[in-house]
């Protein structure tokens, strides 16, 4: 009996604290939706870190008198940038790796068109929308906090040739012309009489030694040599993949075990990967690399690098070595109050104090947490909170049913690797529907092996560009 009557006051005692706490909780909305209310928040950027932000600050602030939220892009979707290398190899839809900005939240008002300029004393942010063809008039919206989350764009460090020519691996289209390009070069290799032609056609140079270049790498890799029993012309000797890295081994932001691990499989699958090579130099035929070697090749893919987005140039703030927007550890711009900024264009020191974080997607989506809760806090005058995350850990697939990943400081490599790649980047993909999607494709590919199908000639300039 006395136990009973015990449980019972446990019961209760559990019972009325959590009913407090749900009071408290939403006394604290009612308090923060009076705060904002009458606001403009202007989030820049509808990638990782924008949409985090945007999503936090509609859960912190759901009353819709709460303030304005608002989330302005050039794109109406975010792109799942971890499977871009898939889509490239023709193991996913590029459809299916995107999900509708506008699926997120009714508390977000998203405004689809490109920011022309930002003014962060007057707090204003101007766009410039795209209609059918025609460009309207540039509209301006004044804030009363403005999030930058511009992101990033490929960097070619002014290479000769390589803009002109190259492939880049940073957008949507990025994917879809590598595995355009791939397929119509071997239909072409394969009524080529030509062996210099065919060679160049035959070869396929990725530049960029990070998780990017090595998943790509192994993508592209793949897709050729399972694509060419289409082609009884063409043998798997006659395919020459090449990874070129300016540092001394793969994977610089991995261990060095697993690094060596992912080096070794990329051969084994029959690329050549080349350390401490850079290249000087690229045209329609060829690839050179520094000391003077010209690589014949008709496809140079670039993932070499990135850089803050060129609007981050205009802005009258403190930029840091790389370019981007200096801010502190709270993301907030120095003297421009209301002003913040993270993700892929700005710096965000450590909490160490020693470098900045990496613009990855995981410190984006995190640091756009914090913000939101940075933002909401200065509504009544609190103080905002430093960011300090510690990541997860990093995967990369390295080929078929392969992989690296180091989790928790504990490393895996091979299948279960891969498995846990596939595993993580499902559970993260936003939307039930394209996580559907993604597991049919994966599904299909497992039954009945890739099958995708050229629909132009092999181009010889830009990845977006079809020539004869």
């Amino acid at each position: 009996m006395t136990f009973l009557k015990n449980l019972a006051y446990v019961g209760g005692g559990a019972a009325i604290g959590y009913l407090g706490w749900k009071a408290f909780g939403h006394a604290a909305v009612l308090r923060n939706n009076e705060r904002a209310k009458g606001k403009t928040f202007v989030i820049v950027g509808a990638g990782f870190a924008g949409l985090a932000v945007a999503s936090e600050l509609a859960r912190l602030l759901p009353g819709s008198s709460s303030g304005d939220i608002l989330l302005i892009d050039r794109n109406n979707f975010l792109l799942f940038t971890p499977m871009l290398s898939e889509a490239a190899g023709g193991e996913l839809d590029t459809r299916h790796i995107v999900h509708p900005v506008d699926h997120v939240s009714q508390r977000i008002q998203f405004i689809e068109g490109a920011v022309t300029a930002i003014d962060l004393t007057k707090k204003t942010v101007e766009v410039r929308q795209d209609r059918k063809g025609s460009s309207l008039a540039a509209k301006q919206y004044q804030a009363d906090h403005i999030v930058i989350a511009l992101g990033s764009v490929t960097n070619f460090h002014g290479i000769p040739g390589v803009a002109e020519v190259a492939i880049p691996m940073k957008k949507l289209e990025d994917a879809a012309a590598v595995c355009e390009r791939a397929l119509a070069c071997l239909e072409q290799a394969a009524v080529e009489e030509d062996p210099g032609k065919r060679k160049e056609l035959l070869t396929f140079v990725v530049a960029g030694g990070g998780y990017s270049g090595v998943e790509t790498m192994a993508a592209v890799n793949d897709l050729l040599r399972d694509s060419i029993r289409k082609y009884p012309a063409i043998a798997s000797a006659d395919i020459r993949t090449i990874l070129i890295n300016p540092g001394e081994r793969l994977l610089p932001e991995s261990t060095p075990d697993l690094a060596t691990y992912a080096d070794s499989k990329l051969k084994e699958r029959g690329v050549e990967t080349r350390m401490k090579t850079k290249v000087s130099g690229a045209t329609k035929t060829y690839v050179e690399v520094e000391g003077g070697e010209r690589i014949p090749a008709r496809t140079l893919i670039w993932a070499a690098g990135v850089k803050p987005s060129p609007l981050v140039e205009q802005l009258a703030c403190g930029k840091g070595k790389h370019g981007g927007i200096t801010v502190n550890a709270c993301c907030q711009v120095s003297g421009y109050p209301g002003i913040w900024a993270l993700g892929d264009c700005a710096e965000i020191p450590n909490a160490d104090g020693k470098g900045f974080y990496a613009p990855t997607a995981q410190n984006a989506t995190q640091e756009g947490k914090l913000v939101a809760h940075n933002i909401v806090a200065a509504l009544s005058g609190a103080k905002a909170s430093p960011f300090h995350y510690v990541p997860v850990g990093e995967v990369a697939l390295v080929g078929k049913h392969s992989g690296v990943a180091r989790i928790y400081g504990h490393n895996f490599s091979g299948l279960l690797a891969w498995a846990m790649w596939r595993g993580i980047y499902l559970t993260k993909m936003p939307g039930a529907g394209q996580k559907a999607r993604i597991l049919s494709d994966w599904l299909l590919d497992l039954i009945f092996g890739r099958d995708p199908i050229p629909v132009g000639p092999c181009a010889t300039s830009s990845g977006r560009k079809n020539a004869a």
